[in-house]
């Protein structure tokens, strides 16, 4: 009998985002290796903070995204942070934890994705509904991300009550996955003796490439010269976007280069009013675009550019992955794993947070060195091939799932 497994998430495809790509495309790999895979999740929402078209928001609905049959049901949706954003998430573990029980069937593992980490509430409740265990797999420390990112006060009540709740879920975990290195240690010295094991996010090489431009998107880059930095992906506070529109800002006018963003998210409209106001002419921002015309978009651009806004632990983007495999060369603004995961393979060039000389300095270094970008390049296709692919990464998921399958 094949085995069994759900992977609770609050995000899924159709939505845009790394957890919705890499939780969809490993279940299907995981089907590929002989489970049976399905899918509980919210009815599809994000970044926008309204039911998509098509579903009802008060009914849940069964359908089947690639080949994971996946159960969605309703749940307070907003994109609005504070009191609104916690509703939005406790009314998923509710809806997740009354409709899972009646429309799935049961599994022998539940793969749990965390943040939110108060998912874990759902994951426990049907954990032992269902008698089988939960893996917690932790794409962010949360509340540690919270605290970084200046949120909530890392001495407050909420963070307190956060942690008591990580060390309950991680040690009541059959097993824990973590996206990077530092997230693994911390977990590891958090969690007891629970495995731990690095799962990184991944990409599908042949997905990707040079060979997958073509005229819509060239068009949606436009044609004015170049070269082109990239950034595709969630237009949140965390990433730090400002750092573009100032490098933007910097550059002399007599120097060629420009930037694309893509995406959507809470400080879209701030960029916007600054392109305008600033008359940043080098500066385009394009509509949030279907995940299936992201590599053709990344193909017809020259560079990639990744912020954060400041340290995060162990805060790994998934674009780097997606840019390796389009064989191009990245300016991570970052610190920590993500520069080394960067660096390492000899793919791109780390810059801290927040420092616009050194950041103009090293985009002005690629706009004005072909050759450097050929390279870097190059080294990231390698990476994404031997050490990011995707099928590699399910394989160790694999293992590591089936060794605590019982």
């Amino acid at each position: 009998m094949k085995p069994r497994i759900c992977l609770l998430t609050q995000f899924f495809p159709p939505e845009m985002g790394a957890p919705q790509g890499r939780l969809s495309e490993l279940g299907e790999r995981l089907i590929d290796r002989g489970w049976d895979v399905e899918a509980l999740t919210a009815l599809p929402n994000y970044p926008t903070g309204h039911i998509f078209p098509g579903y009802d928001p008060l009914e849940p609905r069964i359908e089947t995204i690639g080949r994971i049959r996946t159960i969605r049901v309703p749940l307070f949706a907003s994109k609005s942070g504070g009191a609104k954003r916690l509703a939005s998430y406790f009314s998923f573990v509710a809806a997740a934890s009354l409709w899972g029980p009646r429309l799935c069937t049961r599994p022998d593992l539940i793969f749990v994705e965390s943040p939110p980490l108060f998912i874990g509430y759902a994951a426990r409740y049907l954990a032992r509904r269902w008698r089988c265990r939960y893996v917690f797999n932790v794409s962010d420390l949360w509340p540690d991300s919270a605290v970084d990112m200046g949120l909530i006060d890392p001495d407050g009540t909420a963070v307190k009550l956060s942690r008591r709740l990580e060390l309950w879920l991680y040690r009541d975990a059959a097993g824990i996955t973590g996206q990077s290195e530092d997230i693994c240690e911390t977990i590891r010295s958090r969690a007891g003796k629970v495995p731990v094991e690095v799962i990184t996010n991944s990409v599908e090489p042949s997905r990707f490439g040079g060979e997958r431009v073509d005229a819509e998107a060239r068009a949606l880059i436009g044609d004015e010269p170049g070269p082109v930095f990239v950034y595709a992906g969630l237009l949140g506070l965390a990433q730090g976007l400002d750092q573009i529109l100032d490098v933007a800002a910097t550059i002399p006018a007599s120097s060629p280069g420009r930037f694309v963003l893509i995406g959507d998210g809470p400080v879209r409209e701030h960029l916007e009013t600054r392109v305008s106001r600033e008359r940043l002419h080098r500066v385009r921002i394009l509509p949030m675009q279907p995940r299936e015309r992201i590599p053709s978009l990344l193909a017809a651009a020259d560079i990639a550019l990744i912020t954060l806004g400041g340290k995060i632990h162990g805060a790994v983007p998934n674009k780097i992955y997606e840019a390796m495999a389009s064989s191009l060369p990245i300016v991570i603004v970052a610190e920590g794993e993500a520069v080394r995961r960067v660096e390492s393979p000899g793919a791109g060039i780390g810059v801290p947070p927040n420092d616009r000389e050194a950041l103009v300095a090293t985009c002005m270094r690629l706009i004005h060195d072909p050759e450097l970008r050929a390279s870097l390049g190059a080294n990231g296709r390698r990476a994404a091939e031997t050490i990011y692919n995707r099928d590699l990464v399910a394989q160790r998921l694999d293992t590591f799932l089936r060794g605590l399958k019982r």
